[in-house]
């Protein structure tokens, strides 16, 4: 004989699933609003430092990896000279759907400092390469540069000489030498200037993305849950008192009723 469960036991069952589901709904909305919160804060850097006067590279040397968030998108000046022969290339960087990559090269400052520069964005050819190999002189320049954080994805397997994210502790490795990995500099302006140079790179697009509509949709389907659950417990209830009792209607034939009886009623007295 199959043992029946009392409806109880299971929908305890059923409930304790949607409160499972809707931890893992509350915890998706809670990573959403991290990324939100995380999406502003770059804004507000952008917005706070794209503009303002250039500091000299020495105010900023110091400072460790908290510290120089503050300063993300400030411009320095700095001079020195490029290590053109360790030029690297940045894979994957697209530019309103055109392919193409970002220029790497170390910058040796006359204290002994390394830095990366990123120098701009090259367009890739139809083979997918670099259209232009755009390598820097090795004459002492002055540069104005902006501060920007290194990348925290590592990097995937590519060609020699170049990456596919601007990871610094990996480029120290893979340049053997010492460089400042708690930011780079993205270049602004160098003189004296090349003949021909990456193009540059644009103001970043203050734009937090669509986190927060995400996260009350989470919201909502853990609620949702609920609901279903609660829906489902009153439609079994409602076929038991029909087993139960053959007169007994239902709740939503009753209004259904009521409803088609007051169209019924309507378009009569629309007749008359």
């Amino acid at each position: 004989m199959k043992k029946v469960v009392k409806p109880w036991i299971r929908w305890t069952g059923w409930f304790l699933v949607a409160c499972t589901f809707a931890v893992a709904c509350v915890a998706l909305a809670s990573w959403q609003i991290d990324r939100r919160t995380d999406a502003v804060s770059k804004i507000e850097r952008v917005a706070t430092n794209y503009d303002l006067t250039p500091v000299a590279f020495e105010e900023i040397a110091d400072l460790d990896g908290q510290e120089i968030v503050a300063y993300e998108w400030r411009n320095v000046l700095l001079t020195g000279k490029y290590l053109a022969d360790e030029a690297m290339l940045v894979r994957n960087r697209a530019i309103a759907g055109q392919p193409g990559f970002v220029q790497l090269v170390p910058f040796e400052l006359a204290t002994g400092e390394l830095v990366v520069i990123e120098r701009g964005w090259i367009a890739a050819d139809s083979d997918l390469n670099p259209s232009n190999a755009f390598t820097p002189s090795d004459t002492n320049k002055d540069l104005v540069a902006r501060i920007r954080l290194g990348e925290q994805v590592p990097n995937r397997e590519s060609p020699e000489g170049q990456l596919t994210s601007i990871n610094l502790p990996e480029i120290s490795q893979i340049l053997s030498r010492e460089i400042e990995t708690d930011f780079y500099l993205r270049m602004v302006q160098e003189s004296p200037a090349e003949s021909s140079y990456p193009q540059p790179l644009s103001r970043p697009v203050l734009d937090e993305g669509n986190h927060l509509s995400y996260a009350v949709q989470w919201i909502i389907f853990a609620v949702m849950g609920f609901f279903a659950l609660f829906w489902a417990i009153r439609q079994e209830q409602e076929y038991q008192r029909m087993e139960k009792d053959p007169t007994y209607v239902p709740k939503s034939a009753r209004r259904k009723a009521n409803t088609d009886s007051s169209i019924e009623d309507e378009i009569l007295d629309r007749a008359n």
